[in-house]
């Protein structure tokens, strides 16, 4: 069989240089199996192009994180993924030779892995419209100086874990060592090996101990409001804003994943004033504390109206009826013969779940006596009228054999599941089940 053309080389060199890695691994096992030696050049082919594309995550590695767009919704310096094989291209033109060096694991390969990386600043210098046309002049440089700081990152990014807490004498010495040296590089070397470990960094609330830890450590000392980690401060500000701004936003449409969302938002926002107060401990007067002041007091007073708007609806939920005692004397008792409205059910259903899941943060916020009473009186309501509600069913004088009362108490049930009473829920079930109720129907199929 004849040999692959000059064409198919390189209609073939195209396509593999645009698989994604898990794919072009697939393919490389799947020609590896078909025989031929069109199928074993093809397969050539593939292995070096994933022996290229190691080579490039070697020499890149500190700045992989650089070109993924960050999962915690922080402000970060990104590149485009695209950009990661056209600086390969530009670090490896020169000197070809020295790519086999790169497959081994010692000190050399990490030279000249830091020397690649030079040369890419190098040609992002020379040639950054060409490389990056997309980019700003701004952020051409800043990429050019991440390049230059890379074997500063290459060495130390693994020790970020060890930093995050009591920093010893021996973190301490790293730590001083890795900034010194990228400050030697530029006075933007600081800002850029920064910019590259909070990259590496999975939860940017992390950044707030590493760079409070920096400015400790640095010559001389200063807080972090003084030095050059503030920008990064002031990322992690404007997240609790824009969080913020989104639970004070939050309407009911958003349905379940909604409210999911509302905890997640929640929950960081927390976590991120506990971090604030722990680690930067901000002055009383100055502008982070009084932004951070503001943004309590915003959510605080959403999560008051949605406690609000939960106690309303479920009072809307438990009808009432006047029933005669003796003579003029009447007493309001469960009205089981009420309709039920399916958008009041799942209104209430996404408020009681919202105010369960600021269990927690609501506390931190400075509203979790409102939200605790909130709920214990919602619990008392819907366990008090469903007992009533069940004993008027044990007697049987409720029309239809009370079908409307019985799906109405088993919304009842899962209201206070989701608020978090499982002994009330489990008492009200109990009892619905030995009136021949299927205990087994959810609110959510109710």
């Amino acid at each position: 069989m004849a040999e692959l053309t000059s064409a198919h080389r390189a209609a073939l060199t195209e396509v593999i240089a645009r698989c994604p890695d898990r794919i072009l691994t697939q393919l490389e096992m799947a020609v590896a199996a078909m025989p031929g030696p069109r199928a074993e050049a093809v397969r050539l082919m593939m292995a070096e192009e994933l022996q290229d594309r190691q080579r490039r995550d070697l020499v890149f590695a500190p700045l992989l994180p650089l070109f993924r767009e960050r999962q915690d919704g922080l402000v970060g310096f990104t590149l485009p993924s695209r950009l990661l094989g056209d600086l390969w291209r530009a670090a490896k033109r020169n000197e070809p030779e020295l790519l086999p060096q790169l497959d081994r694991d010692d000190d050399l390969a990490r030279m000249i892995a830091d020397r690649l990386c030079n040369t890419a600043a190098a040609a992002v210098r020379d040639h950054g419209q060409k490389l990056w046309p997309g980019g700003t002049p701004m952020a051409r440089m800043t990429l050019a100086r991440v390049l230059d700081v890379a074997g500063i990152a290459r060495s130390s990014v693994r020790k970020l874990p060890d930093w995050q807490g009591r920093v010893g004498a021996e973190q301490a010495a790293d730590m001083k060592l890795a900034f010194r040296q990228a400050a030697a590089i530029g006075e933007d070397g600081l800002d850029c090996l920064m910019e590259v470990y909070f990259a590496h960094l999975r939860e940017g609330l992390q950044v707030l101990r590493l760079a409070s830890h920096a400015a400790a450590l640095g010559s001389p000392s200063s807080t972090l409001s003084q030095g050059a980690f503030a920008p990064f401060v002031e990322r992690v500000l404007k997240g609790v804003t824009d969080r913020a701004d989104a639970i004070v936003d939050f309407d009911l449409s958003e349905g379940p994943q909604g409210v999911l969302a509302f905890r997640d938002r929640l929950h960081w926002l927390a976590n991120a004033l506990n971090e604030f107060e722990a680690v930067v401990s901000p002055r009383p007067d100055s502008v982070w504390a009084r932004t951070l002041r503001h943004q309590k007091m915003r959510i605080a007073v959403a999560l008051s109206e949605r406690f609000q708007m939960a106690d309303a609806t479920v009072d809307a939920l438990l009808p009432q009826e006047k029933t005669t005692l003796v003579g003029r004397m009447t007493r309001a008792v469960p009205n089981l013969t009420a309709e039920l409205d399916d958008a009041e059910v799942e209104k209430a259903r996404l408020l009681v779940g919202l105010m369960a899941t600021a269990r927690g943060p609501a506390a931190v916020i400075g509203c979790e006596t409102e939200r605790r009473q909130t709920a214990e009186g919602l619990t008392g309501r819907i366990s008090n009228w469903s007992g009533e509600a069940l004993d008027r069913l044990n007697k049987g004088d409720v029309p239809e054999g009370g079908r409307l009362a019985r799906r109405r108490l088993q919304v009842m049930v899962d209201l206070l599941q989701l608020a978090g009473a499982k002994d009330a829920a489990r008492t009200v079930r109990r009892r619905l089940a030995s009136l021949g109720a299927s205990p087994g129907i959810s609110l959510r199929s109710a």
